[in-house]
């Protein structure tokens, strides 16, 4: 007979003589959202006194020759009240089910099961229900296996020591939504094991060792095991039964759209900041304005300059025309006032200028601030999430030795409980060979005998007792493998926000430095142009006593031409170097609009995206919770918060090894000895050879009971076989 778990109700179940596995069934990762969403639980739902947990589990059964589907619905009750609470529980059962096995007291309304139950104050009461339903199919994973490349490979295979069978595992997530998982097999005697992937860990549980599997199967995802089995030996009895293999796959709805509510709404904050950040347009937008008078004020001074070789021209070609001269003097004169004029007017736009790039670079270096302190922020949030994270592990890691030592001081007192035992049925036995009274032989037959009981029942209770500390310790180390990594997940995202907004940042101080080197040079024209003024004053005076003194203007003239000449080259060079400047920060300009826009717009559809896809899993699994809720009653006022739990559970019998040969050699030799011939002291060696014909019976029975297709579990005291 196979012993399965189901679901919770089976914690601490005995380890039969077959070493078959019990399930185990362990709640989504991500411990730390778990935990806020708990604490969330407890506060909202505060005046409910019942905390409900309900689960589903789909189990599918495989043998050589069929698979056997069930489906086990399990509601948890806590009474977390000082008084009693009076409830009514049911579940809604599909059309078409038969139950195979309910909790005591239920009665039936068409499809639906009901128990009216009272909880005494801080008191658990678990009800369960299996059946199974020929048009259920709302498994969460899909599960195959192949044993030496065959799904039907016989229950029995013949043979001793040198066997080699190959188990093929893959499960492929078919929920929409991720999934953790576990695996078992138990270690036996005289075979060797060869894995792939390595498992996960050791454990034992109850009297047996085994070795599993855990992680997470990822969205439309799967995993694979391949493990090699190779007999060194036939036992025994010649009989080696590999035992079962067990997965089971489970994911927490409640808790999953807990978690997932969390995320959603750090997205959506992390939205809104990202949408206060501006666009660059409106101060692209003010730089183009000023690019444009810097065009405008290069055009002007190169005109200048033109204007200055022009009037030089005049002057050098008509000196040598004495009559012309004086005219010339006074077009001279009245284009330098013109001139004069400009420059008036250039000195008065150069401050205006210089007053809109230190705006510029006031507003770039209000962004960068924005920037950095968003960065700060990100930082500090990552920090201090890491740091719970941290806190957290440390105290489950310290539970770990806690249940390692109480794991075994039960181990130890169930062993001195056999040895007790054992002494006690010694006792016993000799007694009964005792040849007196018949009554007082008999009485204290009966006290031994209900003696020998108690202490097996002592046994069965520090047994389930160890289960519970096993169970327990296996949860505290998956817990602290969840929370390790949604540290380094936290940490690894945090990091990638950090560096984006350093490259912002660093781009932000570029552009600055260039707008200061555009300020720096206009403060460097705006003096070279009052340099400009000084001379057209000087030069204004020099003509003024030229018109004075007409007949002497004209060996002055040569002065005045190459004076002209000197301030159209320095009025040129300037218009020049503005210029290159003009073309050098609108480049800049472009390029730094472009990146920061695009990286903005790249960061909003990045979290956009991450946001629509967190809220497609968010309905998936609402519309699952709601679905599996509707076929759950409570009547109980006020209602409370039901944490539902859905699980898969596949169970694969292995094959047994048995020596044909060996036993068959037994019986045949037995059967050769005939009991007729036997008389006086061979009545002895026929009395030995039926008892050892008896024990090759019982090893044939328990090898024919190994491979029968049928399932038991364990409630309690009760045992229950469909």
């Amino acid at each position: 007979m196979m012993c399965i778990g189901l679901s919770r109700k089976y914690r601490g179940l005995r380890r039969l003589p077959t070493a078959s596995p019990p399930v185990k069934v362990l709640k989504l990762g991500l411990v730390l959202v778990a935990l806020v969403a708990l604490v969330a639980v407890h506060t909202a739902n505060a005046s409910s006194p019942l905390s409900v947990t309900y689960t589903i589990n789909f189990i599918n059964y495989y043998t050589s020759s069929s698979v056997k589907s069930y489906v086990v619905y399990s509601v948890n009750l806590v009474n977390e009240n000082a008084s009693a609470v009076k409830v009514t529980v049911g579940f809604k059962l599909p059309p078409y089910s038969t139950i195979v096995y309910a909790s005591n007291g239920y009665f039936m309304k068409g499809y639906d099961v009901y128990w009216n139950v009272s909880i005494n104050p801080f008191e658990t009461v678990t009800l369960n229900v299996e059946f199974q339903n020929p048009l259920i199919s709302g498994y969460i994973i899909n599960f195959n296996y192949l044993i030496n490349g065959s799904a039907g490979l016989s229950q029995v295979i013949n043979g001793s020591s040198g066997i080699r069978l190959t188990l093929l595992v893959n499960a492929s997530n078919i929920l929409g939504l991720p999934l953790t998982y576990n695996a078992y097999l138990p270690l036996q005697n005289n075979i060797n094991f060869y894995y792939s992937p390595p498992p996960t860990g050791l454990v034992s549980i109850g009297t047996g060792d085994y070795v599993y599997w855990s992680g997470e199967i990822p969205m439309n995802g799967s995993i694979g095991l391949n493990i090699t089995f190779i007999t060194t030996g036939s036992g025994n009895w010649s009989a080696i039964n590999l035992g079962t293999l067990t997965l089971s796959s489970s994911i927490d709805l409640y808790y999953y759209l807990s978690y997932l509510s969390t995320v959603i709404n750090q997205l959506n904050t992390t939205m809104l900041r990202l949408n206060n950040i501006p666009y660059i347009r409106p101060i692209s937008g003010n730089a183009t304005i000023l690019l444009n008078d810097l065009y405008q004020l290069s055009y002007l001074l190169n005109t200048t300059a033109a204007l200055y070789r022009q009037s030089a021209y005049y002057i050098n070609s008509t000196r040598v025309i004495e009559s012309l001269l004086l005219l010339q003097v006074y077009e001279v004169d009245y284009a330098l006032r013109a001139e004069y004029g400009v420059l008036g007017k250039l000195n008065s736009t150069i401050p205006m200028v210089s007053t809109s790039l230190r705006q510029i670079m006031s507003n770039l270096t209000q962004l960068n601030n924005e920037i950095i302190n968003l960065q700060y922020e990100v930082i500090s949030d990552v920090v201090y999430a890491y740091g719970e994270i941290e806190q957290y592990n440390l105290t489950l890691m310290e539970l770990i030795p806690i249940l390692n030592t109480a794991n075994g001081t039960l181990a130890g007192f169930y062993q001195y409980l056999g040895y007790v035992q054992g002494n006690l049925t010694n006792l016993y036995n000799e007694i009964n060979s005792l040849d007196i009274n018949g009554k007082v032989k008999a009485d204290v037959l009966g006290k031994l005998s209900k003696l020998i009981n108690d202490v097996e029942a002592m046994r069965e209770t520090v047994l389930k007792l160890e289960g519970y500390v096993s169970e327990a310790e296996m949860g505290v180390v998956a817990a602290s493998r969840q929370l390790s990594e949604v540290a380094y997940q936290l940490n690894t995202r945090g990091t990638a926000i950090v560096v984006t907004l350093t490259n912002i940042s660093n781009t932000l101080v570029k552009t600055n430095q260039s707008v200061y080197s555009l300020y720096i040079a206009l403060n460097y024209l705006g003096n070279v142009l009052n340099s400009t003024t000084t001379t057209l004053n000087s030069t204004l005076g020099k003509l003024n006593e030229a018109l004075s003194v007409p007949t002497s203007l004209y060996g002055n003239l040569t002065g005045i031409i190459n004076g002209l000449l000197l301030t159209s080259s320095q009025l040129q060079n300037a218009s020049m170097r503005l210029m290159n400047i003009y073309f050098n920060v609108t480049g800049q300009y472009i390029l730094f609009s472009t990146a920061i826009n695009q990286s903005l717009q790249y960061q909003r559809a990045s979290v956009l995206g991450e946001l629509y896809r967190y809220e497609a899993y968010y309905g998936v699994a609402r519309g699952m919770y709601n679905q599996y809720l509707s076929n759950l009653i409570i009547n109980a006022s006020p209602t409370p918060t039901v944490d539902i739990i859905v699980e898969q559970t596949s169970i694969v019998n292995l094959p047994i090894i048995l020596n044909t040969k060996y036993i068959s050699m037994v019986l045949s030799n037995i059967t050769s000895i005939s009991p007729s011939t036997t008389s006086g002291r061979d009545s002895n060696r026929v009395s030995s050879g039926l008892g050892l014909y008896a024990s090759v019976a019982a090893a044939l029975a328990l090898a024919a009971g190994l491979i029968l297709n049928k399932r038991k579990y364990i409630t309690g005291n009760a045992t229950y076989r469909p």
